[in-house]
């Protein structure tokens, strides 16, 4: 990480609108690094983190044309505390060696790193100088999810009851765009941000 780089972390629930925030900051020009992004890279064929999965659960997590079947390996990991752990252990220290790569190369002058799951004691906490949480209504993120994915409400609840809340979320924030709106009011929280983080990266 170079010395000139100021890091402000992304987060918030599912439906929250992440990627509303996260998009526009590329719009405006911030180098975005998405850790989600990356941990789909870090399985690609040929990487390390993928034979090291191989190596432990088998050949039966590899497709055909050798890509790795998320599927199943899903079905693996969840089958045992021991399973997700071994997965865990593998793909969570290949995903920040990539992230503190890409942040090494970042000449602009702050980015935005986005971490879905971030908490306050988070590994990845240490390297963000500020974190931004988005939020928005626990209806509003229901009908975004089922919106663009199919889930039932009860599938989202689900998936809710396993992450942080928005209460938790903003203990440890410095920043929070209620994300209750229209795409352009969240557009413009992101702009007034945007001039924020460049005096701070000063």
């Amino acid at each position: 990480m170079t010395a000139t780089t100021y890091v402000v972390g992304l987060t918030g629930g599912i439906g929250s609108g992440k990627t509303v925030a996260s998009d526009h900051f590329a719009e405006l020009g911030v180098p975005v690094i998405d850790t989600d992004v990356i941990a789909r890279q870090i399985v690609d064929p040929g990487q390390a983190a993928l034979k090291e999965l191989t190596a432990a659960f088998g050949e039966k997590i590899l497709l055909s044309d050798g890509h790795l079947d998320r599927a199943e390996l899903r079905t693996i990991a969840f089958s045992s505390q021991e399973n997700k752990a071994t997965l865990d252990n593998i793909t969570h220290p290949a995903i920040r060696q990539e992230t503190f790569r890409q942040i090494s190369e970042v000449t602009y002058p702050y980015c935005v790193v986005v971490v879905p799951l971030l908490s306050d004691n988070s590994p990845f906490s240490a390297l963000m100088q500020r974190i931004l949480v988005v939020t928005a209504k626990r209806d509003t993120k229901i009908t975004r999810v089922q919106k663009r994915s199919g889930l039932t409400r009860d599938e989202i609840e689900r998936i809710m009851a396993t992450q942080l809340s928005d209460n938790k979320r903003n203990e440890f924030a410095d920043d929070v765009i209620a994300n209750d709106g229209t795409i352009e009011d969240a557009q413009r929280a992101v702009k007034q941000l945007h001039q924020k983080y460049l005096e701070l990266a000063q």
